[in-house]
C-alpha cells in the first residue's frame, strides 16, 4: 500500500541537537551545585523525553545518589526541569543545525503532495522554535509533542507509547478529509522507542542509524528499512509511493542501505537508450544491480558490463540478475573501476559511484566511448547541497560537496566534450564529444 503520511521524529532524524541539548543540561546542573557531565553521556540519555533526560543526567553526575522520590528530590527535580527548559528554550539553535539533505527531502515530500508530520518526545514549543529558526516548519502538516493535547484535552503519552501516532493520522484525517490508515505510513526514528511505536501503530518503520540513539538498541527493533540518514529515503520516495507496494530487490536496497538511482534519473536514461542505438552500456557503480537490469531490459540487443567494488552488493547484485535470467546479457565484475581492465566500445558510460572520484573515472573511461556515445554522470545536484551548501554542516560532506562542485567545473570546462544538465532526479549531467553531432 502506498506510503502517502510521512513521520518523523525531531532529534536525530531531522536536528542534530546534541551541543544545545548537552550545554543545557550542564548549565541547569551547574545552576543546582551538581557536576557537569560529557557530551557523550547526554546523547545517550536523550530520547524519551525532558524528565528522563534530567534523571538521567542527575544519576550519572551524583553516582546514583539522587534520589527523585524523596520529598526534598521531588522539589529539586521540579526546580532544576523549570530552568533546563526555560534555558533550552532561549538556546535552543546556537549550535543545531540540520541534518544533511532533510530540506531538499521535505521540499521533495511536500512536491509530491505527501503529508509530512513531527513526532517528537521534545516538548512541541520548543521543536516549533527549532524549526522556524531553521526554517523548515513551513513543510510540517502537524507537530505532535508531549505537551500536545488530545481531542480530549489530555496530553499524550510519549513514544514507544503509539497514541502519538494514532493522534497524527486522526488529525491528518480530519484536518485534509483523508483516509489514511496505519498502512499508508511510516515513522522515521533514531532510537528503539520509534521504532517500537511504530509497529505498535501498524505502520512501516525506517532507522535512522546516523543519529543520537543506540544503533544496537534502535536494530534490535528490526525496523522494516534502514539508513544512515533520513534524507537519504529520497531515492525511496516514488517506490513508496507504490500501490503495489515494494519489490524484494527495493526491499534489499532499503534494509541494507543501498544507493540507487532515483526514477526520475532512471527514467531519463531509460528514455535516452529508447531513443537512441544504444546497445553496449558501461556502468561504474553497480550496487545490486538495479539500473543494470532495468537498461538491459528495454531491449533484446542491449548489453550491459558494470563494475562494483562493494563484495557484498556485488554478490547481491550477481543474485538479483540471475533471478532475472540476465546473466548472458550483464556482465559483472567485482572490483576497483579505477584499475579494472575493461576492453571494447560503450555506446552509453553511466558514471554513479565514488563521487569524489567523478573525474578519474570520466578520463580513464572517456576513451572507450564510441563515436556518437554519451557519458552520463549521477548525483550532480547531491540532495541540493551542490547549489546551497548551507544545507550541511558536516565537515566530510561539505568536503564531497566541494568535489562534486570541481567536476561540474571539470566538464563545464572540458575542452573535447559538451555537457548539458538537467535537474532530474539528483541532478544529471550528459556528456559527448563536441564533433559527434
Amino acid at each position: 500500500m502506498a506510503i502517502e503520511l510521512y513521520i518523523f521524529d525531531c532529534d536525530g532524524v531531522i536536528i542534530n541537537s546534541a551541543e544545545d541539548i548537552a550545554s543545557a543540561v550542564n548549565v541547569s546542573l551547574k545552576k543546582f551545585g551538581y557536576w557537569q557531565i560529557p557530551l557523550y553521556k547526554v546523547v545517550e540519555f536523550v530520547g524519551d523525553g525532558t524528565e528522563k533526560l534530567l534523571l538521567r543526567a542527575l544519576d550519572f553526575s551524583t553516582k546514583g545518589k539522587f534520589n527523585a522520590e524523596s520529598s526534598y528530590g521531588k522539589e529539586s527535580f521540579s526546580k532544576i526541569l523549570a530552568f533546563y527548559l526555560e534555558y533550552y528554550y532561549s538556546h535552543a539553535v546556537e549550535k543545531t543545525c540540520l541534518y544533511a539533505g532533510i530540506k531538499e527531502l521535505l521540499r521533495i515530500l511536500k512536491e509530491k503532495g505527501k503529508k509530512v508530520c513531527l513526532l517528537t518526545n521534545k516538548p512541541e514549543k520548543i521543536a516549533e522554535v527549532i524549526l522556524k529558526k531553521l526554517e523548515v516548519f513551513e513543510y510540517f502538516d502537524l507537530i505532535t509533542g508531549p505537551d500536545t493535547l488530545d481531542e480530549n484535552g489530555r496530553q499524550i503519552p510519549k513514544k514507544p507509547e503509539p497514541d502519538g501516532l494514532l493522534y497524527t493520522l486522526r488529525k491528518i484525517n480530519s484536518r485534509f478529509g483523508t483516509c489514511f490508515t496505519e498502512k499508508n505510513a511510516v515513522m522515521f526514528g533514531d532510537s528503539a522507542q520509534d521504532i517500537l511505536a511504530g509497529k505498535a501503530f501498524g505502520c512501516k518503520t525506517i532507522a535512522c542509524r546516523g543519529g543520537l540513539g543506540n544503533k544496537e538498541l534502535l536494530l534490535a527493533e528490526n525496523p522494516d528499512f534502514c539508513f544512515s540518514v533520513a534524507s537519504e529515503v529520497e531515492k525511496f520516495i516514488d517506490v513508496l509511493s507504490k500501490d503495489d507496494g515494494v519489490s524484494e530487490m527495493e526491499k534489499y536496497a532499503m534494509k541494507n542501505e543501498v544507493p540507487v538511482l532515483q526514477n526520475a534519473g532512471s527514467d531519463f536514461i531509460a528514455d535516452y537508450i529508447k531513443k537512441h542505438e544504444i546497445k553496449n552500456i558501461l556502468e561504474i557503480g553497480t550496487a545490486i544491480g538495479t539500473s543494470s537490469i532495468r537498461f538491459a531490459k528495454i531491449r533484446d540487443n542491449i548489453h550491459v558490463t558494470t563494475i562494483e567494488i562493494d563484495e557484498k552488493r556485488y554478490a547481491q547484485a550477481v543474485k538479483n540478475v540471475e533471478a532475472e535470467g540476465l546473466k548472458q546479457r550483464i556482465t559483472l565484475i567485482f572490483g576497483d573501476a579505477l584499475t579494472a581492465q575493461i576492453h571494447g566500445k560503450f555506446d552509453l558510460i553511466f558514471i554513479d559511484a565514488a563521487k569524489a572520484q567523478y573525474i578519474n573515472f570520466f578520463n580513464r573511461y572517456s576513451p572507450l566511448l564510441s563515436v556518437n556515445g554519451v557519458i552520463i554522470s549521477d548525483n550532480l545536484s547531491f540532495h541540493g547541497m551542490v547549489e546551497d551548501l548551507s544545507l550541511t554542516h558536516n565537515y566530510s560532506t561539505i568536503k564531497l560537496v566541494k568535489k562534486i562542485r570541481k567536476y561540474i567545473d571539470f566538464l563545464k570546462n572540458n575542452e573535447e566534450f559538451e555537457t548539458e544538465f538537467f535537474k532530474l532526479g539528483d541532478g544529471i549531467g550528459v556528456s559527448r564529444r563536441k564533433n559527434s553531432r
